[in-house]
């Protein structure tokens, strides 16, 4: 019995021990930029940053949810495209081919896979991104593949007839680029990604919010006044190139 005792509290570290090994580093805060609440945090085992920029602005879900997932439409025109193919393509889900080119540096490549996780009709909207491995498309001498991109929107009507807005990414691009100059770019990147989005939907992109909207460190990803009860799981944590 003393045997079987003693396992339990090691049973228990050993349960314990995944779990914690699971929590995301908490978010900091990283200043506004054209009222855009931004915050950043650390990726383990990457030395390159994840972004969040986050507002509330008077836009139309439908047409938001449009802008970020738009079916048969560039929207990334900020990004200077040397290739883009289409893979394969359903109602929510996009497989692209993408070959970039970058200042200074080598061009990049990669495929993306963009899924609709909730579409506008079901009064929020969520779109996640990742790249992926694809056979069809093998790495291209002196072009460097991107690593890893990926990153998640969300958007939900709060209770004073505002949209907020969460966007997320983490980008490894690869080539060597040290992450301290890496890091104000993607920065810069991200916060221009999502006022582009913004003015697409005809939306200002410039606003200062009301103090009572900013959100704090750490409680970011809940709009002031509560998440919309359809929309609740959009604050969890979620894991660039900036794009939907």
């Amino acid at each position: 019995m003393r045997q079987a005792s003693a396992l339990v509290p090691a049973m228990l570290c050993a349960w314990a021990m995944p779990a914690m090994a699971d929590t995301a580093p908490e978010w900091r805060p990283d200043g506004m930029s054209d009222g855009l609440w931004v915050e950043r945090r650390e990726v383990r085992g990457s030395s390159y940053d994840e972004f969040r920029v986050i507002t509330a602005r008077s836009l139309d879900l439908s047409r938001f949810c449009d802008a970020i997932f738009a079916k048969g439409r560039d929207v990334q025109s900020s990004v200077h495209f040397k290739k883009r193919e289409l893979l394969r393509e359903t109602g929510t889900e996009r497989w692209m081919y993408e070959q970039i080119a970058v200042p200074w540096v080598s061009d990049r490549d990669y495929v993306m896979h963009t899924k609709l996780e909730a579409p506008a009709s079901s009064g929020r909207c969520e779109v996640s991104f990742a790249t992926e491995n694809d056979p069809s498309r093998p790495p291209v001498p002196g072009v460097v593949r991107i690593p890893a991109i990926r990153g998640h929107w969300a958007a939900a009507p709060m209770a004073d007839g505002r949209l907020w807005i969460d966007y997320e990414i983490f980008s490894d691009p690869g080539g060597g680029i040290p992450a301290f100059l890496a890091r104000g770019g993607q920065r810069s990147a991200a916060v221009d990604f999502v006022k582009s989005v913004i003015a697409r939907v005809g939306g200002p992109v410039a606003c200062a919010p009301a103090s009572a909207s900013l959100p704090s460190a750490g409680t970011a990803a809940a709009p002031p006044g509560g998440v919309p009860a359809q929309s609740e799981h959009a604050a969890a944590d979620r894991g660039a190139d900036p794009r939907p």
